[in-house]
């Protein structure tokens, strides 16, 4: 998982030997879960290339959702997870804004628990003096980070060869295979994709996009009213039009995730008392009359 043009579909395609074309632009390569097979020493390794949250061609909550259908399936069949690699530019030189709320949501998606399963893989070394990217990495490490490393997470150098590839699988095929928070709480606690944690985190994340282009479009409102020839009013109008239908997807995508009064009280008392979901059925009557 990762942000578009992060390079998971390059790093499958090396890792593989299959390349099904990668994306060399901010346009998303992948629009749809792909699952790839290999092998790794003497294991059959298989893996997962999801779209990401800044997808150019899906909406965050069609992302999210697709996610979610895939783990729920295969947390059906008894398919556990050995690794979920997580992919950051180290070309980047912040992490803040979209990047950084696309990690949110994914701690989010991933829980706890499953935070020794991640491994933070950062690339595009080849595109960044050695010294600068260490300082990025310690940076990501000291900060951004921190949390999920202390809960168990590792990071990598992925430096964008066959050998570098093969050495990151290699670490995860040994390892104990679980499920994330996801899987449990739309597989066992049965709850919707919007009562979990993920979707929870992306609602908020939404709201907040929501807000700032509101403020925006007032801003262009009040410079269109203004401006003093035509040209710079039809500019002006071009891009209110552009972001008003932004934002009309972005509330679309909030109403999605909304949960009414009744879905709180559920979700909150199933998640804080642990209670089953045949079980809550029987008692729903009895807590709200």
């Amino acid at each position: 998982m990762g942000p578009t043009g992060a390079g998971k579909s390059s790093f499958v395609a090396k890792a593989t030997g299959i390349n099904e074309g990668v994306g060399h632009s901010l346009t998303s390569h992948t629009s749809e879960i792909k699952a790839t097979r290999c092998m790794i020493g003497g294991s059959e390794v298989v893996l997962v290339d999801t779209p990401g949250f800044d997808d150019t061609k899906k909406s965050d909550l069609q992302i999210l959702q697709m996610i979610s259908d895939w783990l729920n399936k295969s947390y059906k069949k008894g398919t556990l997870l050995s690794g979920i690699l997580y992919f950051h530019r180290i070309s980047d030189n912040r992490m803040a804004g979209t990047p950084l709320k696309n990690l949110r949501v994914f701690q989010k998606l991933c829980g706890t628990k499953a935070m020794s399963q991640v491994v933070l893989v950062t690339t595009m070394w080849d595109e960044v003096d050695e010294a600068v990217g260490n300082e990025r990495l310690e940076e990501l490490k000291d900060n951004y980070w921190k949390l999920m490393i202390a809960q168990g997470s590792t990071t990598y150098d992925y430096r964008n060869t066959l050998e570098s590839s093969k050495q990151l699988l290699s670490q995860l095929v040994e390892r104990k295979r679980r499920e994330v928070r996801l899987q449990k709480e739309i597989a066992d606690k049965h709850l919707e994709l919007r009562e979990t944690d993920a979707g929870r985190e992306l609602y908020s994340r939404l709201d907040q996009i929501a807000e700032k282009r509101a403020e925006i479009l007032a801003r262009i409102t009040a410079q269109k009213n203004l401006a003093g020839d035509q040209k710079t009013a039809d500019d002006l109008r071009k891009q209110y039009d552009s972001l008003k239908a932004e934002l009309d997807e972005t509330l679309q995508q909030m109403q999605a995730l909304k949960l009414t009064s009744m879905k709180r009280a559920t979700a909150y008392i199933r998640k804080t008392f642990k209670v089953g979901y045949h079980l809550f059925l029987f008692l729903r009557p009895f807590i709200f009359g």
